[in-house]
C-alpha cells in the first residue's frame, strides 16, 4: 500500500486570532515531539517574513503527519479576510474541516465568512474552541454567540472541567468519561469518572447530542423513540449525517498550550471525516467528456496543485493532492491545461519546513514537487495514458486595484509580479487600457501589501503603489459646428484641405458615430475618410482636461478642396481642427466612471456604511436581508471607490467586505469637474486647437 491507513485530510480554518496555526503545532507535537515549537508557538509554520512581521498566516501551510497507525494530512488556513479564497482552495483538496474560535475571545462577527465559505464547500465539519486556558477564557459564552452570529445550532462534543487558567480536563459526551489532564505530559490524560461538579451539565448536553443525533436519521429516530439507547456507533453516524446537512455544528474543546482536547481532535477527525479513499474523483477527459474515477491506489494516478511558490534560488515548488492513484518516483505526468508531460524523478511529503522525501504516494496525501516546467495553482497532474481535467479551483472578482510602479523600471516590475501571479491565481495583473497604468488586482488591501512586500524579498524589486487613476471621459451636450481649414504653401506643392462639422451629442454608451452629408462632390471621395480619420485622431484628448470624448456624432456637411494641393494628411488635419474647434461650443462635460458595489455588513453597522457611502456620493440601489447581516447595492463613482477596502474594514472592525464591477459614466459634479480640470491642465495634458 501507498500510504498506512486510515487516511484524513482536513483544513483548519477561522478567523484571524483564533489560534489555527498554535493548534496545528499542538497536532504535530502529539504526532511527534520532535516536529514541533515545545513551547505552543508558530514560528516554524509562520515562515515566510511577511507573516512573522504580521504575526498571523498569510497563505495555506501543509502538515503530514502519522500518529497511532494513521496518517493525517492537513492544511493550516489563514484568517484574514483578504486571503479567504485560499481557504476555498484548501476546501476543495481536503474532505473536511475544523473551525478554530477562541474561548478568550468569542466569535464575534469575523467567524462569519469562514463559516459561509465552509458552508458552501459542503464539507464535513466540527468546530473546536481553542485557548481554554486564557483568563478571560467563558466556553458557554463562545458557544452562545457562535449560534448567534453564525445562526448554527452548537452540538457540543465535549464538556470543559473548569474552563480558564485553571482547566483540568474535558468530558468526552460520546463516551460518558472524563479526561483529566496529566500536567507531566503534553496532552496526556487520565480517563476516570466524570467530577460530580460537572456531571449534571455534562448529562444535559449528551441528551441534547442524542436527540440531535437520532432526529438526524431515521432509523435512529425510531430507536430513540421506543427509548433504546444509542451506542457511540449509532450516536456518530447521525452526527455524521446531521453534520451533512449542516442542521448543527459539532464543538469540541481545545487548549494548544497544554495539550488538553488536543489528541482528541485527531480522533474527532478519524471519527466524523471520511477516510480519503471514500472519494470520488470527478472530471472531464480531454474531449470534454465526464469521467469519475475511484480514490484508490490501484486507478490511475491524478492529482490537483493547491498551492506553488518560486523560490529565487529553488525555483518552482508545487504542492499537491493525490487524489486517485499512487505517484511513484521517475514517474511521467501529463498536465492537461498545457499538454505536456514531464517526468518526476524526486517527490516529498510536506513537513512545513522541512521535507522527507518518499517514493510514492497514495490517495489523500500531500506532496512536494520540485522544478516542474509549467505547472501552476489549480492545475491537474495525471497519467499521460488516462487524461483527466478536475474542476479548477475557485474565482472569484478583484475587488481591490493598485497602480504599480517599478522603481528599476515597469519592465522587471511587471517580470516579477507575473511569477508572483503563477503562485497566487486570486491576483491579477492587466494593463488599464483606458489609462495604460499597470494594475495589480487582489481580494483586499493587505493582500496587494503582501504581494508587493514578497516581491521586493524574493526578486530585490521595489514596488510603489498608487490608487489607479480613474478613466475619465468628456462628452458634449449641445449642438455645434465649426469649420477646419489647413492651407499651406512650401515653395512646391502645398497642402489645402477645408471641412464643415456639425457635433451633435448621443445618448451615454453610444460612442462615436461619422456621418458623410457631402454632396455636389464638394469633397471628392477620397478625403472623405481622411476627414473621419482626422476627426477620430482628435477624440483621444478632449479640450476640458485631455480625456478621450466619446457619445456624439459629427457630421461632415460641407467642404472645398484644391485640384493640386489637396491630399489626404491637409484634410486629416483639416477635420481635426473642425472638431476640435467645434467641439468647445457644444458645452462638454467630464464624465466619470460609476461603479457598481454589493457590500455585505453586520446589521450592527448599516448605518455607520450607510452614511461613508453617501459621503463618498453613491446611490443606494437597494439593501437585502441575509441569513447573517445585510447585502447594500449601491452605484459609486469609481474615484470614491478606490479606498474602500480599507475604510470599509475600519468601519466593520475587518468583518464587512465587498464586490465590484464596473457600470457605466455618469457626469462629474461642476465643482468636482472643475478640480480635476485645472490639475490636468497645470499637469499640461491640455492642449489648445493649432491653426
Amino acid at each position: 500500500m501507498a500510504t498506512p491507513r486510515p487516511i484524513r485530510t482536513f483544513s483548519i480554518l477561522g478567523p484571524d486570532g483564533a489560534g489555527k496555526t498554535a493548534l496545528v503545532e499542538a497536532l504535530l507535537r502529539v504526532a511527534d515531539s520532535r516536529r514541533a515549537a515545545p513551547d505552543g508557538s508558530t514560528a516554524r509554520l509562520d515562515a515566510e517574513p511577511e507573516e512573522k512581521k504580521r504575526n498571523f498566516t498569510l497563505s495555506l501551510h501543509p502538515e503530514s503527519f502519522e500518529e497511532g497507525g494513521r496518517s493525517f494530512h492537513v492544511l493550516d488556513c489563514p484568517g484574514f479576510a483578504a486571503f479567504l479564497t485560499e481557504v476555498e482552495w484548501a476546501l476543495q483538496v481536503t474532505d473536511g474541516a475544523i473551525l478554530a474560535i477562541a474561548a478568550a475571545e468569542g466569535v464575534h462577527n469575523k467567524a462569519e465568512r469562514p463559516y459561509d465559505v465552509l458552508a458552501e464547500s459542503g464539507r464535513p465539519a466540527f468546530a473546536v474552541v481553542t485557548r481554554l486556558d486564557g483568563e478571560s477564557a467563558d466556553a458557554q459564552r463562545t458557544l452562545a454567540d457562535l449560534e448567534a452570529s453564525l445562526k448554527v445550532r452548537p452540538l457540543l462534543l465535549q464538556v470543559p472541567i473548569h474552563p480558564g487558567p485553571r482547566c483540568r480536563g474535558l468530558v468526552d459526551l460520546l463516551a460518558m468519561r472524563a479526561h483529566l489532564h496529566d500536567p507531566k505530559g503534553f496532552a496526556r490524560f487520565t480517563e476516570e469518572e466524570i467530577p460530580p461538579d460537572v456531571r449534571e451539565e455534562a448529562e444535559r448536553q449528551r441528551s441534547a447530542l442524542v436527540e440531535a443525533a437520532a432526529e438526524s436519521d431515521d432509523e435512529l429516530l425510531g430507536k430513540y423513540l421506543d427509548g433504546a439507547a444509542l451506542d457511540e456507533e449509532e450516536l456518530l453516524r447521525g452526527l455524521r449525517a446531521g453534520t451533512a446537512a449542516q442542521r448543527f455544528l459539532p464543538v469540541a474543546m481545545a487548549c494548544a498550550k497544554s495539550g488538553i482536547g488536543v489528541h482528541e481532535l485527531l480522533e474527532l477527525a478519524v471519527k466524523l471525516f471520511p477516510d480519503a479513499t471514500a472519494r470520488e474523483v470527478k472530471g472531464k477527459d480531454l474531449r470534454g467528456a465526464e469521467v469519475t474515477r475511484r480514490a484508490d491506489v490501484a486507478a490511475p494516478f491524478c492529482g490537483q496543485v493547491f498551492k506553488t511558490t518560486i523560490d529565487h534560488f529553488a525555483g518552482r515548488i508545487d504542492y499537491l493532492r493525490v487524489l486517485s492513484g499512487t505517484l511513484k518516483a521517475d514517474a511521467t505526468v501529463m498536465n492537461p491545461r498545457t499538454r505536456s508531460e514531464e517526468r518526476v524523478p524526486h517527490f516529498y511529503r510536506t513537513d512545513g519546513a522541512q521535507n522527507v522525501e518518499v517514493k510514492e504516494a497514495g490517495p489523500g496525501e500531500f506532496v512536494v514537487l520540485v522544478k516542474l516546467k509549467d505547472a501552476r495553482t489549480g492545475d491537474t497532474l495525471c497519467d499521460p495514458a488516462e487524461p483527466i481535467v478536475l474542476p479548477e479551483l475557485s474565482r472569484h472578482t478583484r475587488p481591490v486595484a493598485y497602480a504599480v510602479h517599478g522603481k528599476g523600471g515597469d519592465d522587471k516590475a511587471a517580470a516579477a509580479l507575473h511569477k508572483v501571479v503563477e503562485e497566487d491565481p486570486s491576483l491579477e495583473l492587466i494593463r488599464a487600457p483606458d489609462t495604460g497604468e499597470m494594475l495589480l488586482q487582489g481580494m483586499g488591501q493587505a493582500h496587494i501589501e503582501v504581494t508587493v512586500e514578497r516581491v521586493k524579498r524574493k526578486h530585490g524589486i521595489d514596488i510603489s503603489l498608487s490608487p489607479p487613476t480613474p478613466a475619465y471621459l468628456e462628452t458634449i451636450t449641445a449642438p455645434a459646428k465649426a469649420q477646419g481649414k489647413f492651407k499651406r504653401q512650401t515653395g512646391g506643392h502645398g497642402q489645402y484641405g477645408d471641412a464643415h462639422v456639425e457635433l451633435s451629442p448621443k445618448a451615454r454608451g453610444e460612442g462615436f458615430e461619422f456621418e458623410d452629408a457631402i454632396v455636389g462632390g464638394a469633397i471628392p471621395r477620397q478625403f472623405i475618410p481622411s476627414v473621419e480619420k482626422g476627426i477620430r485622431g482628435a477624440l483621444a484628448a478632449g479640450p476640458l482636461a485631455g480625456y478621450p470624448v466619446v457619445d456624439f456624432k459629427a457630421k461632415l456637411v460641407y467642404g472645398t478642396y484644391h485640384d493640386v494641393d489637396s491630399s489626404d494628411m491637409a484634410f486629416q488635419v483639416a477635420g481635426s481642427l473642425a472638431f476640435k474647434k467645434a467641439v468647445v461650443e457644444a458645452r462638454p462635460i467630464l464624465l466619470e466612471p460609476i461603479v457598481r458595489l454589493e457590500v455585505h455588513v453586520p446589521e450592527e453597522y448599516v448605518g455607520a456604511v450607510l452614511g461613508d457611502l453617501n459621503s463618498r456620493r453613491a446611490k443606494v440601489q437597494g439593501m437585502e436581508p441575509l441569513a447573517r447581516g445585510v447585502l447594500v447595492r449601491a452605484l459609486c463613482p469609481h474615484a470614491e471607490a478606490m479606498t474602500y477596502d480599507a475604510d470599509l474594514r475600519s468601519l466593520t472592525q475587518g468583518v464587512g467586505y465587498f464586490t465590484v464591477e464596473r457600470s457605466h459614466y455618469e457626469p462629474v459634479p461642476p465643482p468636482i469637474a472643475q478640480k480635476i480640470i485645472e490639475r490636468r491642465r497645470a499637469e499640461g495634458k491640455v492642449k489648445g486647437v493649432e491653426e
